[in-house]
Order: C-alpha cells, then sequence, then structure tokens
C-alpha cells in the first residue's frame, strides 16, 4: 500500500475542516463553490479542480489542500503531480490549515527515514482542532508503534490503532493499515500478549479490503490452523489474491504452493513463473527457488547458469537456504564457467537490480 494513498483517502474526509479563518475570508460565492467541489469529488474530479483552482488562486488554505489531493493522484485529463502535492499542502499548512498539517504528518509517518520530528509538531498543531482528534489517533499510533518521533511505546500504539481501527465507520486505506498492524500486533506479541484470535479478525478485515499483505498473512494463518481451522484451500485462494495484488511474498508463498500441490493442483511450470515474478521484485526467496528449479529442471529447462547465478544472489542477499543449496549442488555438479555466470549476475542486476536483503 502506497503512503500517499493513505494521504488522499484521509484528506478527503477532512477538506472542510481546517482553520476558521479559512471560511471567514471566503464570500458566498465561494463557500458555493467550495462545498460544489467536495460533493464533484468523487465523480468528477475535473469539474471539482475547475470549482477549486480559483480558490486555492486566492490563498485559501482547504482549497489549497483540497486542489493537493486532486493532483496527487491521476486524474481525468492529468497526470498524478506528488511534487505540486506536495508543495500545495505545504502552502496550505502555511495559510493555517490543520487538515494539511494532519496529512503532512501522516505522510512522514508512513517512511522510518522521514522527518518524524516535525511529523510530531504537526499533530500537536492539528489536534487543536477538535474535529480532528478522532483521526489523529492514527498517526499517534504509528509514532508510537515504531518509535518515531516518541519515545516508543508499542502497547500504546496498538491501543491507539485498534480503537481507531475499531472506531470508524467509514473505510480507507488508512482505516485497512490500522487493522493490518493491531493484527501484527496481536499475532507476534508487540508488548502485548499473544492473541491469534484477534490477529485473525483483524487481518480478515483488512484482507478483504484488499490489502496484500494482510491477505498473505491471513494465508500463512490458515496453513497453520491458526485463529481458524486449517484450510490449505482457503489459503491458496488468500495467497492468489495477495500475489495478483503484487504483493512478493504472496508470489513466493503461490510459488511454493504450486510446486508442493498444497490446496492447488500441483503445476511447476506455474510455480516457476510465480517465482520469477517475486524475483523481478527483489525477492531473495524467489530467487533462490527459482535458482533451484533451473538447475533441476522443474517447471521448464534447465539453465546451469542462471541457476548458479540466481542462488549465488539470493545468498549473498542472506538467503541461508539459497547458501545450503549452492554448497549441495557444488558438491555434485561442477559449475559452468565463472565468467557465464558472472554474465548472467550482471543483466539481472542491470534490469532488476539485486536483491533485498534478507532481515
Amino acid at each position: 500500500m502506497r503512503p500517499a494513498a493513505i494521504l488522499t483517502v484521509l484528506v478527503m474526509g477532512l477538506s472542510t475542516l481546517g482553520a476558521a479563518q479559512a471560511f471567514a475570508q471566503r464570500s458566498p460565492d465561494d463557500e458555493a463553490a467550495f462545498e460544489r467541489a467536495l460533493e464533484l469529488m468523487g465523480d468528477d474530479p475535473a469539474g471539482a479542480r475547475r470549482l477549486i483552482e480559483p480558490l486555492a488562486d486566492k490563498g485559501d488554505a482547504e482549497s489549497l489542500n483540497f486542489l493537493a489531493i486532486l493532483v496527487q493522484n491521476d486524474g481525468p485529463d492529468w497526470d498524478a503531480d506528488p511534487q505540486l502535492a506536495s508543495e500545495l499542502r505545504e502552502a496550505a499548512l502555511s495559510a493555517g490549515s490543520r487538515a494539511a498539517a494532519l496529512n503532512i504528518a501522516i505522510g512522514l509517518l508512513m517512511t522510518s527515514d522521514a522527518d518524524h520530528a516535525r511529523a510530531i509538531e504537526l499533530l500537536t498543531f492539528a489536534e487543536i482542532e477538535e474535529q480532528l482528534k478522532s483521526v489523529t489517533a492514527y498517526p499517534w499510533g504509528r509514532a508510537y508503534l515504531f518509535g518515531w518521533g516518541v519515545e516508543r511505546d508499542m502497547a500504546k500504539g496498538v491501543a491507539y490503532l485498534e480503537a481507531y481501527a475499531d472506531g470508524r465507520d467509514s473505510i480507507d486505506d488508512t482505516i485497512v493499515d490500522a487493522h493490518f498492524l493491531v493484527a501484527r500486533a496481536y499475532r507476534n506479541g508487540w508488548d502485548v500478549p499473544v492473541d491469534v484470535d484477534r490477529a485473525y479478525r483483524h487481518f480478515s478485515i483488512a484482507a478483504e479490503l484488499g490489502d496484500s499483505r494482510a491477505q498473505w498473512n491471513l494465508a500463512m494463518m490458515l496453513l497453520q490452523g491458526a485463529g481458524a481451522p486449517k484450510n490449505d484451500v482457503e489459503a491458496y485462494a488468500w495467497v492468489t489474491k495477495s500475489s495478483e495484488n503484487g504483493y512478493a511474498e504472496g508470489m513466493v508463498s503461490r510459488a511454493v504452493m504450486l510446486a508442493t500441490g498444497e490446496g492447488v493442483e500441483e503445476d511447476d511450470e506455474a510455480a516457476r513463473e510465480w517465482y520469477f515474478n517475486a524475483a523481478t521484485l527483489g525477492s531473495a526467496h524467489a530467487l533462490r527457488g527459482l535458482g533451484f528449479m533451473l538447475l533441476t529442471g522443474e517447471g521448464g529447462d534447465v539453465d546451469q547458469e542462471m541457476g548458479f547465478a540466481f542462488l549465488e544472489l539470493a545468498a549473498e542477499a542472506g538467503e541461508e537456504n539459497a547458501q545450503r543449496l549452492l554448497e549441495m549442488v557444488l558438491a555434485q555438479n561442477t559449475p559452468p564457467d565463472r565468467a557465464d555466470i558472472d554474465a548472467v549476475r550482471e543483466r539481472w542486476i542491470a534490469e532488476f537490480g539485486a536483491p533485498e536483503p534478507v532481515n
């Protein structure tokens, strides 16, 4: 799930909130245009933009914030412009929009290398607006869960996020992310007691709402019989959804289940394809699986050069099974020419990059 998506969905529900001064400066005609733009936003974003741009040009805080939402994503006749959206949010903040402050703060709290101290300052500013307090539970939850900008308190973060996830009627990406994080907390015991039933419930909600990470985690729980009876077929169905939504772990698990016939009819050729798909996204696990299939001829032709190259790349990324397989294969086979293996490695890295390190 992209941070920009979370940002956009949240602020769509906050466009009418913010500094009282901004409302006081609007004429009746401008206020009517703003309200009409809100009505059009979902069905006619181009019409909403035509109405809101003149208000933004006047420096209206919430109109600048509103316009940022529109340009953040592709529109009927424009391409997404994240840089312009960021500039508009900053302009809205300067004009007094507390909704923009909240919006910026959430964006900063979506990655580990952002300015989290600024995020906390903006959250504090946003909370002066009484109507925003319930929404700030989400970024506060992330802040405490990961210790970003505040002293880490995972239990407090989980409490914030669970209250937020279960306490809102509307559905957007922030709700989905909150359910996913709470589920992981209860599954792994992040300063809360392990509770597989609660984890399963929260994963289920996020999975049903389309979160590829939750879909994969739900599948793993079904394979283990954790939180629900073991069900390989249903697990494969969720793995399929996760993989088709572009989640690398889902792709790897789909490949494994296809290769072993777990929950689905065995299909080595399809397994090889899904290993390849995940490997192009940087998965060392997938490169290991694909490399071994290339060496053994499972699911297709044997390719010694690619097989050795992929196992080496996976092992260098910290994939322990890849190192063991490489040692096993080397004990039984003479490797291809070193130059040929290196050529495959160089081509792969040039096109897809080196695999991501295994944690």
